[in-house]
């Protein structure tokens, strides 16, 4: 298996599909020194998307199509995972329902198999069916609870996406000895000065 975008800097993986999810948004180049973005070209997108695909297709059992990223769906891709870290950032962190990000779209087929069971599949080819099967993995997470513990780093500077497995979700920081305590630092120094002037 090749290394996942958010191997690169975090050891807190989502369990299960909603990793397709966590995939995208930690894309973006962060760090430092800031590791590439892997949606800045259609050749990295899609290298990217073939080991991403094959996590979520081994997590799944579902089959996943050979994805060819052009200049449209890496424009789409952006436009997706700058609308997930919206979602995820806290611009609509404060609403009653977390939702879909506003402005993306995809179209799933409802499926009946032999023992009778419905699910949700993707549908189109290419990018439009990897945004489709994001969409369907968030909603599965909605309704599986496990969307709640989809979260990105407090650090405005890190904002990487992690996965809170902690038994109270009450984790902000994708790893505490990197952001939490650099932030925590400043935010001390800063009480300090305040009180000394």
């Amino acid at each position: 298996m090749s290394e996942l975008a958010s191997e690169r800097y975090t050891d807190r993986i989502a369990t299960g599909p909603l990793i397709l999810v966590q995939e995208v948004l930690n894309t973006r180049a962060a760090g430092k020194p800031a590791l590439e973005d892997l949606l800045s070209t259609p050749d990295s997108a899609t290298s990217w998307l073939a080991g991403a695909l094959d996590e979520w297709s081994r997590r799944t059992g579902a089959e996943a199509p050979t994805i060819e990223v052009d200049e449209p769906g890496l424009v789409r891709l952006q436009q997706l995972r700058a609308s997930l870290q919206m979602t995820l950032s806290g611009a609509v962190r404060d609403a009653p329902v977390r939702s879909a990000p506003k402005g993306v779209s995809g179209a799933l087929e409802v499926r009946i198999d032999a023992e009778g069971v419905f699910s949700l599949a993707p549908r189109g080819k290419d990018v439009p069916w990897v945004v489709a099967a994001v969409l369907n993995e968030i909603t599965n997470a909605q309704l599986t609870g496990t969307w709640r513990r989809l979260k990105m780093c407090r650090n405005r500077v890190c904002s990487v996406a992690f996965y809170d497995g902690t038994n109270p979700n009450n984790g902000v920081w994708h790893d505490v000895r990197i952001c939490g305590n650099a932030v925590n630092l400043r935010a001390s120094r800063a009480r300090r000065a305040a009180a000394r002037a």
